[in-house]
């Protein structure tokens, strides 16, 4: 009885330390799977920080490092902290190791994720021919029309008794209706796209309180979105 009671123990050791093998093994082949996946992220040039001095920043938000997802050489990655560099037009990643930033391949980031925006990176060739450039667009609505917009920084100098950079941001807006892209530069130009709605767009801003000369964004944004709502009831 005692053999069999000990023969038992034996086999349940024996079953437990496979079972324990077999997953110490699956956890390492999962970890340098998962490394090495990873590993293709971490592939760029090494960031270059701008000047102390520069009055601003480059970068789009805030212009901290902020957690964010990122389809880059055909793979996704979530939970990567980024900065979209807007002088560079650029995506910045931290290095694992934390102590510094690279520069992704912008050749290889398809779309990324944000501070709850969507970029695209669309690209002008001799087939698609976009009437727009090649660069990341921030696509803030998506339905029967979209409507994307371009964020841009540059670095302006001023020269006095010393040079003064400071940074300057310019926004482009664009619609795109019946596969036409439609760049709005003007409250006339926004409802003369949208004509066939323009009377109820108006009223709907004027309830609403938003003035295109003092937040255009919020305005473009809220009369696509009646738009394509109003079309689709």
């Amino acid at each position: 009885m005692m053999f069999a009671c000990f023969q038992s123990t034996a086999q349940d050791i024996a079953s437990t330390s496979a079972a324990a093998a077999v997953s110490a093994d699956t956890a390492v082949s999962w970890y340098y799977k998962f490394t090495s996946q990873r590993a293709r992220l971490y592939n760029g040039k090494e960031f270059i920080q701008y000047s102390p001095t520069l009055e601003g920043h480059p970068y789009f938000g805030d212009g901290e490092l902020r957690k964010g997802s990122i389809i880059y050489d055909e793979m996704f990655f979530d939970n990567v902290n980024m900065q979209y560099d807007l002088v560079k037009d650029e995506l910045v990643i931290q290095h694992f190791d934390v102590f510094f930033k690279l520069v992704l391949i912008s050749q290889k980031v398809k779309e990324f994720h944000l501070d709850g925006h969507h970029y695209r990176r669309l690209v002008k060739d001799s087939i698609n021919k976009l009437p727009v450039a090649t660069g990341f667009y921030d696509f803030l609505h998506e339905g029967s029309i979209r409507l994307l917009v371009k964020r841009t920084k540059k670095i302006d100098e001023i020269i006095t008794d010393k040079v003064i950079q400071r940074i300057a941001e310019k926004d482009f807006y664009y619609i795109i209706k019946d596969s036409v892209y439609h760049q709005i530069k003007t409250y006339k130009s926004l409802l003369s796209i949208l004509k066939d709605k323009s009377k109820e767009i108006r009223q709907d801003l004027r309830k609403n309180r938003i003035k295109f000369r003092k937040n255009r964004e919020a305005a473009i944004l809220r009369a696509v979105t009646f738009y394509d709502t109003s079309k689709n009831k």
